[in-house]
Order: C-alpha cells, then sequence, then structure tokens
C-alpha cells in the first residue's frame, strides 16, 4: 500500500465514521424514539420499552449503512475537487479508476463485517424486540397448525416447550394422492430425539375417505420428523431470523411441501442488502468527481433520494414481486444492486480520465 492508498482510505474512513454516527444518532432520536415508541401497546412499562428501543437499533443501523458510505465518498473526493488535489492527481497520471480501487475494496471489507453483523446481532435484537413489543412467550402457544413430512398435518391445542408436552395433538395423514389415510388423537402428548408419545387417545384408519377401523390407545409411540420448536418458531418474524434458521426453515418446508417463498426472499435479502453500499459508493464516486464542489449537504441530499430509490427498488417492488410469486428471489433481492452497479460502471467509465 503506497502513500496515495493510505491517503485516500485514512479521508474515506474518517468520513464514513464520522456519517455513521451522525446517521446511528440521528436514527435512534428521530426513527426509534418517535416512530417505534407511537407503535408499542399500552401497559408496556418505561424499562420494556426502553430494551424495544435499544433491540430494534442494531436494524436501524443498518438502514444508514449505504447512506454514510455514499456520503463519505462525496465528501471526500467531493473535497479533493475543490482543492484541486484531483487534477494534480489525473496530471500526474493517476486515473479515475485507480483512485477507486482502495475505497472499493473497504467498502467491500466493511460490508462483509456488517452482513455478520446484520446476521449474527440485528437480526436476533429485532427478534427480541418483537417478543417484547406483541408480548408474546417463545415457549408456549395455543392452537397451532403445522404442516410436517409426510403429509402430516399436527394441530395442537396447547404446546409448552418448558415442559416438552402438548396437550390435544390431532395428527392427520394423507395418503400419495393427497386423500386422508389416518387420524391420529392423543389427550396429551411429548416427545423424545425420535418419536413422538402420545398419551390416551384414538386412530381412525380411512380408505377412498372412509373410515375403516377405529382404535384407541393408553399409550402410543410414532415416528417423529418435526421439531416442536417449528410449531411455535413457524410464527416468527422473518426478519428475526438468521442466515442459519432461514435456511433451516425453507429445508424443512422443502421437505414438508409447505410454501417457502418468502423465506427464500428474506435469505437472498440478507446477503444482498449488506453490500449495497458497494454500488452506492460506485454511484457516489463519479457524481462527487462531477458535482463534488456543490458541498456536503448537497451530497447528503443526493444520498437520502439515491438510497430512497434503491428501497423503493428493491423492498417495494422486487421483493413484492417475489413473494407474490412473479420473480426469482436471487433478482428480487440482488436486483437494486445490480443495476446500481450497472449504472454506477457506466457512470465511471464516462467519468473525465
Amino acid at each position: 500500500m503506497n502513500i496515495l492508498d493510505r491517503y485516500l482510505l485514512r479521508e474515506y474512513l474518517r468520513a464514513f465514521a464520522v456519517g455513521l454516527f451522525f446517521f446511528i444518532a440521528l436514527v435512534v432520536i428521530v426513527r426509534l424514539l418517535d416512530y417505534d415508541l407511537k407503535k408499542l401497546e399500552d401497559g408496556i412499562d418505561y424499562i420494556t420499552a426502553a430494551k424495544i428501543v435499544l433491540f430494534r437499533a442494531p436494524r436501524r443501523i443498518m438502514e444508514m449503512v449505504p447512506i454514510a458510505a455514499f456520503v463519505a465518498v462525496f465528501f471526500s473526493l467531493g473535497r479533493m475537487v475543490r482543492s484541486n488535489e484531483f487534477t494534480a492527481m489525473k496530471a500526474g497520471g493517476i486515473s479515475v479508476y485507480r483512485l477507486l480501487v482502495p475505497i472499493l475494496i473497504a467498502t467491500l471489507l466493511i460490508c462483509g463485517l456488517f452482513a455478520l453483523f446484520y446476521d449474527r446481532v440485528a437480526s436476533p435484537a429485532f427478534h427480541q424486540a418483537d417478543l417484547l413489543q406483541n408480548k408474546v412467550g417463545p415457549r408456549r402457544g395455543r392452537n397451532l397448525v403445522f404442516k410436517g413430512k409426510d403429509n402430516r398435518i399436527f394441530y395442537s391445542q396447547r404446546i409448552e416447550l418448558d415442559v416438552q408436552k402438548i396437550s390435544r395433538l390431532t395428527i392427520y395423514e394423507y395418503d400419495a394422492e393427497n386423500q386422508l389415510d389416518r387420524i391420529t388423537f392423543a389427550k396429551s402428548a411429548t416427545w423424545t430425539p425420535t418419536q413422538w408419545k402420545l398419551t390416551d387417545g384414538f386412530i381412525r384408519h380411512f380408505e377412498n375417505g372412509v373410515e375403516v377401523d377405529y382404535e384407541t390407545f393408553e399409550a402410543y409411540t410414532i415416528e417423529r420428523h418435526e421439531d416442536p420448536v417449528r410449531f411455535i418458531g413457524s410464527e416468527k418474524d422473518l426478519k428475526g431470523m438468521t442466515f442459519k434458521e432461514l435456511h433451516e426453515q425453507i429445508t424443512y418446508k422443502q421437505e414438508a411441501g409447505q410454501i417457502y417463498r418468502k423465506e427464500r426472499v428474506k435469505l437472498y435479502h440478507k446477503t444482498a442488502y449488506p453490500f449495497a453500499a458497494v454500488v452506492v459508493v460506485m454511484l457516489g464516486a463519479p457524481i462527487a468527481i462531477r458535482f463534488g464542489r456543490a458541498g456536503f449537504f448537497a451530497g447528503l441530499v443526493i444520498a437520502f433520494f439515491l438510497s430512497f430509490i434503491y428501497w423503493a427498488i428493491s423492498f417495494a417492488i422486487l421483493e413484492g414481486l417475489s413473494e407474490n410469486g412473479k420473480l426469482h428471489p436471487f433478482l428480487a433481492s440482488w436486483g437494486a444492486n445490480i443495476l446500481y452497479a450497472i449504472a454506477g460502471s457506466i457512470m465511471i467509465w464516462r467519468t473525465p480520465k
């Protein structure tokens, strides 16, 4: 790394750190304390409200990373344009491409770190905030319907994960032609790693939709493929799931024949959004070179505008189409990145060398 690279990185990273700190403070004060608290239900005490604000903060921080990256590149390169440093660099034979290499590499590394932050910190924290806000206990559930593997549908009147017990469990089993084959009912059920242990119930057998046999039991075991946690976990907000949880949910739903479009969209989103800052910098660099003399506030306005367009394209349009089955999840999640990268590449290519 030569002197020029160190100089560019120092200016860019300093501006990025200041910008990110500024936007974090802004989002906590404006977005969290105003918008999120207004959505809280009555009866939530101040300590719980403060916890919800803190748990939602990491996800809000993620929203500010692309804006901070754009402002950083606009401010650092714009300052060089205003002080004629950029002109001197070009006169010395240094191309625009060469100037952008260390900045893009640094942004890519930053995005990688924030991808981990998004998955390991922001998503679990969002789930905890969701539990607190909606007053949902993560260990119990009532009147749950769940589609399992091998054409099984489970209905549980009450499930208590903390004591590993289900009250009034009904299992509907269907054959390869999706005709009802058997209904198993138990007043109570527990489980082992491989079996359901049913107590005090009955089994009804069907052929071609007609009941052909009926038997009762005091104790009965059947093979278990389902994780009881998923009976409740399937209701978990997808925004609060980690990459691993989403992948496991998709795999399970595939094997169980359930619809998993939304999970795939969120999975690809987790890989795409953290790298939005890279494509935003690709747009920001040529804009800074052309309009850097306009100053910091002009860059701030442009940053918010480009981020708004990004969110509108990615979330409101593409991901909405994908969740409705109209677009592949990969294109939905990476589409805005691809469009911004193409636009940024064209603008960099057309920037005076």
